[in-house]
């Protein structure tokens, strides 16, 4: 039964078994169907969108794509006003498509060029740093106020406690928030080590947790209609808190 879908793949599509025909966007779709599955969610979002930059290199022969052609796609991208980050996924998806291309033959392990790309230099915007007590003295005072930014408030609180990635907290599931035992289990995480770990909750943070569980929702942080939440839309309500509280920090 293996061999005839093998068979019946190569039929729809001979260019997958013969190396020197398999296109970049072939290569992509193969290193993607083995490495994907082993991602987050947020990561494999990510390098399908920087993926689309690539667009010119779709139907080229991997083979035959050289350092300017994937160099090329850097250039666009900065003149497209894309950042540092994006780039840098960009290149981690090309180092990983080559890389697949040398685990399986594909090319020989000389032919491997998305070491040679460069990005551009990251610009730091402002310095990043830890809540003093001071600011952090303020965000509690907001989270337990009647302020309608409160609840907004106790998730800086909770993060700060805890200290989960922003993409972390919001995926945290209720079942998986143990109240009595007083912790937290991430099972949505960036990296392996991240993953399904137990993260204890601060007796000071215990009604903030309350709170958002007494909420409609699947989820620990959701809307009002007891939606999950993108990252973008708990961003936005992270920086009102800062604005609220005279802080300037992200929630990384």
């Amino acid at each position: 039964e293996e061999a005839i879908g093998f068979l019946v793949d190569y039929n729809k599509n001979p260019s997958l078994f013969t190396p020197q025909l398999i296109t970049f966007s072939e290569m992509y779709n193969l290193m993607g169907g083995e490495r994907f599955k082993k991602l987050a969610k947020a990561t494999v979002a990510n390098y399908k969108a920087v993926y689309k930059y690539c667009h010119k290199l779709y139907s080229k022969r991997f083979v035959e794509i050289t350092i300017q052609d994937l160099q090329n796609v850097i250039h666009t991208m900065s003149e497209q006003g894309v950042k540092y980050a994006s780039q840098k996924k960009c290149r981690q998806l090309m180092h990983h498509m080559y890389t697949y291309a040398v685990k399986y033959k594909y090319i020989k392990p000389s032919e491997d060029i998305s070491g040679y790309v460069e990005i551009d230099n990251k610009v730091i915007t402002y310095k990043k740093s830890p809540f003093n007590t001071r600011q952090l003295n303020r965000v509690k005072r907001l989270a337990n106020s009647d302020e309608p930014l409160a609840p907004w408030a106790m998730c800086v609180v909770m993060m700060c406690y805890a200290g989960p990635r922003p993409t972390e907290f919001i995926s945290v599931s209720k079942q998986d928030v143990k109240l009595k035992q007083r912790y937290f289990i991430i099972r949505e995480s960036k990296t392996e080590a991240g993953r399904n770990r137990a993260v204890p909750i601060h007796k000071h943070t215990l009604p903030y947790f309350e709170f958002w569980m007494s909420r409609q929702g699947k989820y620990l942080i959701c809307d009002e209609s007891g939606n999950k939440l993108t990252y973008h839309r708990f961003r936005n309500m992270f920086d009102k808190v800062m604005q609220e509280t005279r802080c300037k920090h992200t929630p990384h």
